[in-house]
């Protein structure tokens, strides 16, 4: 539809607008009922043509309103740059009151995804001051929601939070109400219990505090349902008149009675021996660790049960847990193993498979991986965010490098980025010239060189250039390629390219002088090998030496391990909330509607050899503002 609806407008530039339409819409449906109809359906092509109709028939200031609604249509039909042209060529004087504040919202709304810094810009203030538009409570309520949006995409979550607080201010509708607080605890949630802790500054009945503290509490996942009912009546009593509704403080009492149900007997279908005997240690002593950890470990039963190689396996040693009383079980890791399952229409317990297949067809099969592809889209949502539309992209040859480029060029292409160029390198060499030469088409300069030189008859004076149109490059590296490939890069005058990277390139262990090659390269990874903030922070520390004997890419199935086991009492929480998330090792975790269990990750980039952390930003927002407003 975008590429029809960018048609119609170049045919109504040509014509002016005084031509109507490429389409032409019967004279009865040129209303602004009609186009209201258009838009609430969203067939936003009509509503264009009939917006465009009656702005050409009408006279400032109605024909103003039309016009602002004209790029508001564009708007939500994704053709963001025609939306601001719309806007620009409104006066800037002699707009009506609320028009100019609504033209205001618009024009910051345009660039939110891509510039969130430029939305704040411009809405440091309302257009028109609160006192001049005291009916129009609707927009005010929508300046401080896009200014919410604005700081969460910064990953400013306190301010966004500030902002939805003083949002509900100008709210009536009671389900505005509650996807508003909703908002603030989303918001608040995204900040480690550390920072709720530290940044609860102001005493009671400060509501922001109110808040953080409510928000503090659901991360405690060890209070039990009599434990948590105590705590938020000692909350109402210093937080009273607080605007939280009974529907959020019911969710804390329901959520602590969803954690207290635990199973008692879990099951672990993991090989002892084969092709995946090493990844299967890592798991099976992360999700020890964590288990030896748990305060209420007394109650639960953990039984080992070795499916070897073979895939067909795992349905003999499932039947044989279930006989033997298991309540929830964890594995197959083989991939092979898992489709096998996912295959079955009925699964007697929960189940928590460590890899991805098909979508199951029990509803009690759940799927959680390290994926490749799931880095590779991210890498895809990081870029698009910073504002990059333009990739060169740099793998390795194989599966793995095909994997990662179909996952990122589907993801990338989805968003309307573009992929310019590509190269595949053969991990085994050490010279790495010839496919990044041919990713930036120094091939074809150097070959210019040569004919010029052959037609004046000598040596010319001579600089390679690379091409011009790249705003990012997408690479995915083992250590010791990553640590060869940055410096290439910089000799072939690319040295100035953003690199977005996946987690491969880092090996998890700090060694400042081998990765000094890779700085300023950012690149995706888990709590656990960046050593941030997250719940099991002291069972890294305790269990370091155990733990450590698992090397580079096995910790991260270590922290795989972790995470499965505490997942275990978390599952139907998290599904029955799907804004909930946990703070796991493996990354923030939530549970998708196909049941697999979705990470974010954190970002971190190369600073004289060692990863520094990045501010975390929000990949998926809350609510869709161009669709709703």
């Amino acid at each position: 539809m975008q590429k029809r609806l960018i048609i119609f407008l170049l045919a109504a530039m040509m014509f002016g607008c005084t031509q109507g339409p490429v389409r032409k819409t019967a004279p009865s449906e040129i209303t602004p009922a009609a186009a209201t109809e258009a838009m609430e359906s969203g067939n936003y092509e009509q509503a264009i043509s009939i917006y465009n109709q009656l702005m050409a028939t009408s006279q400032p200031p109605e024909s103003y309103e039309y016009r602002y609604l004209t790029a508001k249509a564009m708007f939500r039909a994704g053709l963001q740059n025609q939306a601001r042209d719309q806007l620009t060529l409104l006066p800037k004087a002699g707009l009506p009151l609320a028009l100019r504040l609504k033209v205001q919202l618009l024009r910051a709304a345009i660039p939110l995804k891509r510039d969130p810094d430029m939305t704040l810009t411009l809405l440091l203030n309302p257009a028109v001051p609160e006192h001049l538009l005291p009916d129009q409570q609707a927009l005010y309520a929508r300046y401080h929601q896009l200014r919410g949006r604005a700081f969460a995409h910064l990953g400013d979550h306190l301010e966004a939070a500030r902002e939805y607080i003083v949002r509900e201010l100008y709210l009536q509708d009671p389900e505005k109400i509650q996807a508003n607080q909703l908002a603030i605890w989303q918001s608040l949630s995204l900040l480690p219990a550390s920072s709720l802790r530290k940044l609860r500054v102001q005493p009671p009945p400060d509501v922001l505090s109110g808040w953080m503290e409510l928000v503090s509490s659901s991360k405690n996942y060890s209070l039990t349902p009599d434990e948590m009912k105590q705590r938020l009546s000692k909350w109402r009593q210093r937080y009273p008149g607080h605007p939280a509704s009974e529907q959020v403080l019911q969710m804390l009492l329901e959520r602590s009675q969803e954690l207290a149900e635990r199973p008692a007997n879990i099951a672990l279908l993991l090989p002892q021996s084969g092709r995946y005997r090493a990844a299967s240690s890592a798991i099976q002593d992360g999700l020890l660790a964590a288990y030896y950890q748990d305060p209420q470990r007394r109650g639960i039963t953990l039984r080992l049960y070795d499916i070897g190689e073979d895939p067909q396996q795992v349905n003999v040693a499932y039947q044989q847990a279930v006989a033997d009383g298991a309540e929830f079980i964890i594995g197959p890791l083989d991939k092979s193993a898992v489709e096998l399952l996912a295959e079955q229409e009925e699964l007697p317990v929960p189940t928590l498979a460590l890899n991805y297949a098909a979508p199951p067809q029990s509803n009690n099969l759940y799927q959680f991986s390290l994926s490749p592809e799931d880095e590779a889209r991210e890498v895809a949502e990081r870029a698009w965010q910073d504002g990059y539309s333009q990739a060169a992209v740099l793998l390795p040859k194989g599966s793995l490098g095909d994997r990662l480029f179909n996952a990122f060029a589907e993801h990338w292409q989805a968003l309307g980025g573009m992929i310019v160029s590509q190269s595949r390198y053969d991990a085994k060499n050490s010279d790495f010239s010839t496919p990044i030469k041919s990713l930036f088409n120094i091939n074809d300069s150097e070959f210019r060189k040569r004919r010029i030189s052959r037609l004046v008859g000598g040596q010319v004076d001579f600089k390679p250039r690379r091409r011009q149109d790249i705003d990012f490059i997408f690479m995915s590296a083992f250590p010791r390629q990553a640590r060869l490939i940055r410096p290439q890069l910089k000799f072939h005058h690319a040295g100035g390219l953003p690199i977005l990277a996946t987690s491969h390139l880092y090996s998890g262990q700090v060694d400042r002088d081998a990765d000094r090659d890779m700085d300023d390269i950012t690149f995706c990874d888990m709590p656990w090998t960046l050593h941030a903030e997250s719940p099991q922070q002291a069972l890294r520390k305790k269990d370091a030496t155990e733990l450590q004997i698992h090397r580079g890419q096995l910790q991260r199935l270590v922290a795989l391990g972790v995470d499965a086991y505490q997942l275990v009492p978390l599952l139907p929480m998290l599904e029955s909330h799907p804004y909930e998330h946990y703070r796991g090792e493996t990354g923030k975790l939530s549970v998708m509607e196909n049941h697999r269990i979705l990470r974010q990750l954190l970002w971190a980039q190369f600073t004289r050899g060692i990863p520094r952390l990045q501010e975390e930003r929000v990949m998926e927002v809350d609510e869709d503002w161009q669709a709703k407003n």
